[in-house]
């Protein structure tokens, strides 16, 4: 891209990058794309996990519904880079999401950023011990185990994000222009993202690491005009 890659605080060997697509664009399309490009050509692994964080509780439902319908454009785009299962979950299926599922199939998790911080009651769930996940952290070697999350009393509770962060989730990031705060970025460090890819229309521009302000890495941009040139902006 011949621009200077910004690092975030904790993150700087996570490549955090984002496409700046136009409101109306097609940046959930593309996102879906995404996810068969980041595992195939960066993880080169055909079971990944998926963070995807939705800016909103409506729109996350609505992307749940249409990523669980195999009819439905989004899961087909998912679809065509994968040949193994794909299963899609919303948090609370997530809480109790079985370690062959996430072996032997894509899984695709959906939420709100805001769901995965500890203030928030769906948050605390997350990080909370969850005897349904136990099945996850038996015989796991013991410098693995080090890097999880610890409670109080210095012991790794079987958590939802300690499972995310053993499997070292792709982020898929829609509408991320209110994501860019040190409060995220201390979210996503105790996942332990393997790469974070942020859609929206008006990315962070402003770089000032004293200020907490961290511009966004704009991996590539276009313009409406140029969208409206080939027939590609969703109508009203």
């Amino acid at each position: 891209t011949d621009r200077l890659y910004r690092e975030v605080p904790n993150l700087a060997t996570v490549p955090y990058i984002c496409l700046r697509i136009p409101t109306g664009g097609g940046k959930t399309i593309m996102a879906c794309h995404s996810v068969g490009i980041a595992a195939k050509q960066y993880l080169h692994r055909e079971t990944p996990l998926c963070l995807w964080l939705a800016p909103t509780n409506v729109i996350r439902d609505q992307t749940l519904a249409a990523l669980k319908d195999r009819s439905h454009p989004y899961r087909q785009a998912v679809e065509s880079s994968f040949t193994s299962p794909i299963t899609v979950l919303d948090i609370n299926e997530a809480l109790s999401v079985q370690k062959s599922t996430l072996n032997g199939n894509v899984v695709i998790i959906i939420a709100t950023l805001a769901a995965l911080r500890v203030e928030d009651t769906d948050g605390r769930r997350i990080y909370e011990d969850n005897g349904a996940l136990e099945h996850h952290f038996t015989s796991l070697d013991p410098s693995l185990k080090d890097t999880l999350e610890k409670n109080g009393d210095g012991i790794v509770p079987y958590s939802l994000a300690n499972v995310i962060k053993l499997n070292h989730p792709i982020v898929i990031m829609d509408e991320a222009h209110n994501a860019r705060t040190t409060l995220s970025f201390s979210t996503f460090e105790r996942l332990s993202p393997s790469c974070i890819v942020e859609f929206t229309a008006t990315p962070q521009l402003d770089h000032d690491p004293r200020l907490g302000i961290f511009s966004s890495n704009i991996l590539h941009h276009v313009s409406a005009a140029e969208l409206k040139l080939e027939n590609m902006v969703k109508l009203p």
